[in-house]
């Protein structure tokens, strides 16, 4: 691999230990073994990141971040799973905030977009409104196209 990738951990160990990509599909899989896995995107991409732990006393750290993957020489924020790191756009920790995270990704999907081609400024809007406990503005369809022309605008720049 040649070109600079960022690599995410993916594992799974029943009752006990279970990070996985709520969305975002991968430019290439590498399979470690049966429990664990690696994930690797090209930069610009958008993924779903769901970190979770427990022990005997129930869930010990749960996790749910939204990454745009980024040139490793840029500025990034660094955080464990994912390899350089990205620019954070959501960061969602403990039961509450992630669950109402992760149904907001489900209202989004039964509204007919795809998490990963939502506007980066949306998931930044229901970040702040998690960490505020205030209520989150649903995502249009003129939001979304707005967002898809600046994108063809920037690249015809």
């Amino acid at each position: 691999m040649s070109e600079p990738f960022t690599r995410v951990e993916i594992a799974f160990y029943p009752e006990h230990l279970n990070h996985w990509l709520r969305f975002g599909a991968p430019d290439e899989q590498q399979d470690l073994d049966r429990r664990r896995s690696l994930a690797f995107f090209k930069p610009g991409r958008v993924l779903g990141y769901v970190r979770w732990r427990a022990n005997e006393y129930g869930t010990q750290d749960w996790r749910f971040t939204i990454v745009k993957t980024v040139e490793p020489s840029l500025l990034l924020s660094r955080f464990e799973g994912v390899h350089p790191g990205g620019e954070i756009l959501l960061l969602a920790t403990g039961n509450t905030k992630v669950k109402r995270a992760l149904l907001q990704i489900d209202a989004l999907e039964m509204d007919g977009f795809e998490p990963a081609d939502v506007s980066p400024a949306y998931y930044r809007h229901v970040h702040n409104r998690i960490a505020t406990r205030r209520p989150i503005r649903t995502y249009s369809m003129a939001q979304h196209q707005a967002y898809l022309a600046a994108q063809q605008v920037a690249k015809g720049a």
